[in-house]
């Protein structure tokens, strides 16, 4: 599902550079597009740089913790970012690449944020994080607390889980210290992406349940499904939502005095009463995430969702041509009923291959297996 969205999208974006041979990277930031496309194309400048231009840079010849280096290669991949031009056909596959991370970012947040930072490590440093960061502007309240989160971190070395943690305790802070009126402005990237690839002020159901289930809100997603299933209410406007935020959250004891989390005039106080309520509960403790929403038919078969070409395509890009390890890790994902578990796995297959997390067949994979505890995402 979704398809549609994402070759719109990505057709808009073509449209704002049809005619020209080069486009460059500055124009592209200009435009009215979705702010996570923007994000998409931030992520690969600097990606095309540091595949060209400076990968003498990251050698161990220089002392990649010392603070005035750091400071330069910063300024330095700004002023090369601003100068970068594309040809039509690198714009072309980016903005393939952009629609498809777009819908990721705006619908999972946590998971894309940690396959971004993370890939197929375990492992990264506080100044590796925040430099990730720093290149995304969509849901800019993630950036903001984990970044003071993580200048008061006592290690320089996060793993994985606890990242996770940090986000999800992030929202669930959020969540629970904020009005009503903030919580629909934490959710205007998904209108906002579906207004631009649809021209519709409302966004599908299976959108929204998809959203709040990668942040573990299963209360929010069982409201939104019995509206779905019972009343036949397949899209929702903002209206729609908040009206299901009062009737799951009650306003009594939501902090209504607050202003948008998402304004940059008003960011700074939200952002140090979050903070300040994680730090009551001390250091980020392990919490257990939510388990996705108990499905009353049996999980599906992924040897019967997966096609025969893709699964060729897993074959030979992901396992590399070892056809029995495929079918064990398929087998493997078919007898784990839980989304959390199953995403765990995945990620162990992705670091013994050594795959980017982000490439376009560790997505599709992941995809694939997304579907069959969340029907509905594409």
């Amino acid at each position: 599902m979704f398809e549609r969205e994402v070759e719109n999208i990505k057709q808009k974006i073509l449209s704002r550079a049809s005619g020209k041979e080069k486009i460059s990277f500055t124009e592209i930031m200009t435009w009215d597009i979705p702010q996570s496309v923007k994000d998409y194309f931030n992520i690969y400048a600097e990606r095309i740089l540091s595949e060209e231009v400076l990968n003498s840079l990251y050698s161990k010849r220089f002392d990649q913790d010392n603070p005035d280096f750091i400071s330069a290669r910063k300024k330095l991949v700004g002023t090369l970012k601003n100068a970068l031009l594309l040809t039509y056909s690198e714009f072309e596959n980016a903005a393939d690449k952009a629609s498809r991370f777009a819908l990721n970012f705006v619908l999972r947040p946590e998971w894309t944020l940690v396959k971004i930072i993370f890939k197929n490590e375990d492992m990264k440093t506080t100044e590796q994080i925040i430099d990730s960061l720093s290149n995304l502007n969509e849901y800019t309240y993630y950036k903001r607390l984990i970044t003071k989160i993580l200048e008061k971190h006592t290690s320089n070395e996060i793993k994985i889980d606890l990242f996770k943690r940090m986000l999800r305790k992030i929202d669930e802070e959020v969540l629970k210290n904020v009005s009503i009126k903030d919580l629909l402005s934490i959710v205007e990237p998904v209108f906002n992406f579906f207004k631009f690839a649809n021209d519709l002020n409302s966004v599908p159901a299976e959108a929204l349940i998809i959203y709040y289930n990668d942040k573990g809100i299963e209360n929010i997603v069982k409201e939104i499904e019995l509206e779905r299933d019972l009343h036949g209410r397949t899209k929702f406007t903002m209206s729609d939502l908040e009206i299901i935020l009062k009737r799951v959250l009650k306003p009594s004891t939501v902090e209504q005095e607050f202003t948008t989390l998402t304004e940059t005039s008003t960011t700074e106080g939200k952002t140090e009463l979050v903070e300040a309520k994680l730090e009551e509960k001390g250091e980020i403790e392990p919490v257990e995430l939510e388990s996705a929403p108990k499905l009353e038919a049996k999980l599906p078969d992924l040897n019967t969702l997966i096609d025969e070409k893709s699964k060729e395509k897993f074959i030979k890009k992901i396992f590399k041509r070892n056809e029995e390890k495929f079918f064990e890790a398929i087998d493997k994902l078919n007898s784990i009923n839980s989304w959390k578990e199953a995403s765990a796995f995945i990620d162990s297959i992705f670091i013994e291959h050594e795959i980017d997390p982000y490439s376009d067949e560790a997505i599709e994979f992941t995809d694939f297996v997304y579907r069959r505890y969340f029907p509905g995402m594409r």
